[in-house]
């Protein structure tokens, strides 16, 4: 008799499990985001680019998602996005409740650098980008420096802030590749070194061009400055007539090399979802990305805050990341070898 109760026992039980497994199962991604706010972690402190984009993202992407979930903002700033990605894709729930921006970087710093990473960029729920970012180096447009050939003939004193932030490393990188003279100057404090192009201070930056857009647009709108090199693959629209830095590069390891560094640009200001997130709930988020950054409003919206948006969808992301990891080794070492020597000038 004991046998039998405890057999009966056993078999409730195991039905209870088994049911209330089928019940997860069986919940809709609509279902799923009724009951579960989404919170998108921001990998930067309040009041930066990537802290305006997200924002603005979060005002449009709840209502393409099934359930139309409150969505949270939540900064996390530190180590250049290590530490947000860090967190989202070991730390941070896993079932769809959490997705997060990151530095264009991330999505190839396993390959260029890695140091004190804990994610694998070919394993990451990758949503798209909002926009790509565009490398661009100005002068100040009463300086006497007018073209690219006239930072190859002389010093061209340009500011950056810290001594390993890109602004820094890509005028030194030119240097190395295309024998420009870039003379970089640091230790400006954020948006200082754009002052310090203004008061004449120093000639020019090496920049990108939606940060431009996005918080000295009368640089553009009243010529005040002139554009020496881009360095994208291909012209961007807005910048038909400048030249691509990439053709002044004549080494073609160098050129391939710097393909790859430059490579990061496309993903611009990506965004993503933790590893192992339920792929229904993946991919509901990736369609409501999609219309997101296709939506009037939304296009409106970023227009009105000078905001760039050239976007990039999830599933060329992940190839430009997987060609990037396929890369040639020995290609993948001279991108490495160069980044080092622009860091140590």
């Amino acid at each position: 008799m004991r046998d039998r109760i405890m057999l009966a026992g056993l078999c409730i039980a195991t039905g209870a499990i088994l049911s209330g497994v089928a019940t997860a199962r069986a919940q809709t991604v609509e279902e799923f985001y009724k009951a579960h706010p989404l919170t998108l972690v921001v990998s930067s402190g309040a009041g930066g680019g990537y802290d305006v984009y997200s924002r603005l993202l979060a005002r449009f992407l709840n209502q393409y998602i099934p359930g139309k979930p409150r969505i949270v903002v939540q900064n996390m700033a530190g180590a250049d996005g290590l530490t947000a990605i860090n967190y989202v894709t070991n730390a941070a729930p896993r079932n769809g409740s959490v997705i997060a921006d990151t530095y264009s970087t991330m999505p190839f710093y396993m390959l260029l650098d890695g140091r004190n990473a804990r994610f694998d960029a070919t394993r990451v729920n990758w949503l798209g980008s909002v926009s790509k970012a565009l490398s661009v180096c100005i002068a100040w447009g009463t300086s006497s420096f007018k073209t690219i050939d006239d930072a190859m003939a002389r010093n061209m004193r340009v500011a950056g802030t810290g001594a390993l932030g890109w602004r820094a490393i890509l005028p030194r990188l030119y240097n190395i590749v295309a024998d420009t003279k870039f003379e970089v100057v640091t230790g400006y404090a954020s948006n200082a070194d754009y002052m310090a192009v203004e008061r004449g201070e120093v000639d020019g930056s090496c920049t990108t061009y939606d940060t431009i857009l996005a918080s000295k647009n009368d640089w553009i709108t009243k010529r005040q400055v002139t554009f020496l090199a881009q360095f994208g693959e291909q012209p961007a629209p807005e910048l038909p007539d400048v030249p691509l830095g990439l053709d002044r590069v004549k080494d073609a390891d160098d050129r391939a090399a710097m393909r790859l560094i430059l490579s990061q640009q496309q993903t611009g200001r990506p965004y993503l979802a933790p590893p192992d997130v339920p792929a229904d709930r993946a991919r509901a988020l990736r369609v409501a990305f999609d219309k997101t950054i296709n939506d009037p409003e939304f296009l409106a919206a970023a227009r009105l805050g000078n905001l760039w948006i050239a976007p990039m969808e999830a599933e060329a992301m992940q190839t430009l990341i997987r060609n990037a990891y396929a890369t040639p080794p020995a290609i993948v070492e001279r991108a490495r070898s160069l980044l080092e020597r622009a860091a140590q000038k």
